[in-house]
């Protein structure tokens, strides 16, 4: 495996790499549920039903699960942050490009677009901060990542109905992602020996020569830990899509309770969600076990889904959704820190390894929710979130059978 580096050698310039890529991740979010939060508006302005929302919401998982593994293999071989650099370009020409879409056909192919962004990202994001964090800190560094998808779904829904019109909308969001590029562009560097020091040239310190594609792709695909902990994020992905999608809608048309309070309620999730990325790795590092807070998470986010329907609503509905997010929250950095942390990928593979992952994950979002959950609950609500604690439990199963990756164990490896 190469070698890792050091928590010295990351320096403080590793939270700069931190805050750029939850900054990415958090743009391209607002951007894609942008569209959801201007939903009311939308159908009738661009003539649309509820089945082209749909598709419209959702192209972007498809183009991010098309394209996560070549993005992947594209960082092994060409380098990860140019890829982004790349990914965030396309962004910004896509925000500019939907401004004008005036039917559903023109949003739908702005919005497949739109995919790329985050696909390149997504796939390669793990391999950039490995770059800079030491092991030991991966998990906080992922959490602070995947918390940044989670803020940009919050903001998007909080404030779209604030503009003045559609427009208005996408010429704001085209005009963060301009100045998203842009600083990634400026600042992102490839790790410490990438970066430029004070006073010199910019020279870069010699690197190890890039695998070849097929190379790093082989590395990949020959690990079974990574086929697990994929096929674990393709069922939280999918099964988080679904709850976060419905559990507004459903908390009003089911319990009967008002449309700004079941926004409340259903924020629980997304913001406690927020603070288990950031707290949950922290706590598994300094208990030295990443095992103890996988499965058992998962677990706790299944029952916890499933009681905050079945029971009356109350204190304890929201309460339960907490629990719920902070759970999930803890455990999906954990799975999404493996191409970093396994022995047989590192850093070298690391890019292919998550585009694996990334790719798995999109797909579930496009395929389990509409596909799965809902054809399978038949148009009943408490089966719409019986299936959900459901695959909960299939990702806790999945989680559960990979390998211990905590301090204890890198110390006796």
């Amino acid at each position: 495996m190469a070698r890792t580096i050091s928590e010295s050698e990351g320096g403080s310039y590793r939270w700069v790499m931190a805050f750029l890529a939850f900054f990415m991740n958090t743009v391209i979010n607002f951007m894609i549920f942008q569209v959801g939060g201007l939903a009311e508006r939308i159908m009738p302005a661009l003539h649309m039903g509820p089945a082209q929302l749909a598709m419209v919401l959702s192209v972007p998982f498809l183009a991010n699960a098309i394209l996560g593994i070549p993005a992947g293999a594209a960082a092994d071989r060409f380098g990860a942050v140019r890829v982004v650099i790349v990914g965030a370009a396309l962004t910004v020409v896509c925000g500019i490009g939907r401004i004008g879409a005036s039917s559903f056909e023109a949003l739908f192919v702005w919005m497949l677009l739109l995919g790329i962004g985050p696909a390149l990202l997504n796939a390669n994001v793990a391999k950039i901060l490995g770059a800079w964090f030491p092991p030991r800190s991966m998990g906080t560094a992922m959490g602070l990542y995947v918390a940044g998808a989670n803020a940009g779904i919050t903001i998007a829904l909080a404030t779209s109905a604030l503009f003045p019109s559609i427009k208005a909308a996408f010429v704001v969001s085209a005009g963060i992602a301009v100045g998203a590029a842009a600083l990634w562009t400026a600042l992102a560097r490839g790790g410490p020996s990438g970066r430029r020091a004070k006073g010199l040239s910019g020279a870069r310190a010699p690197e190890a020569p890039a695998p070849t594609a097929k190379a790093a792709l082989r590395a990949a695909f020959k690990s079974g830990n990574l086929w697990i902990g994929s096929a674990a994020m393709f069922f939280f992905m999918g099964t988080f899509v679904t709850q976060n999608g419905f559990l507004a809608n459903a908390l009003i048309k089911g319990k009967g309770v008002e449309a700004v309070a079941a926004g409340f309620v259903a924020s629980a999730l997304s913001v406690s969600f927020i603070v288990g990325t950031i707290v949950g790795p922290t706590l598994a590092e300094r208990a030295g076990s990443t095992r103890l807070f996988l499965a058992p998470a998962a677990v706790l986010a299944a029952a916890a889904s499933y009681l905050a329907w079945l029971l009356p609503f109350g204190p304890l509905t929201w309460l339960l959704l907490v629990v719920a997010g902070l759970a999930l929250g803890t455990a999906v950095p954990l799975v999404m820190s493996l191409p970093m942390l396994l022995p047989e990928i590192g850093p070298a593979f690391a890019g292919s390894a998550g585009g694996v992952i990334s790719s798995f994950q999109m797909a579930g979002a496009f395929v389990i929710s509409s596909y799965v959950i809902i054809p399978l609950a038949g148009g009943s609500l408490d089966r719409v979130f019986l299936y959900i604690g459901l695959g909960y439990l299939v990702f806790a199963l999945a989680a559960a059978l990979l390998p211990e990756l905590g301090r204890r164990a890198r110390a006796k490896n």
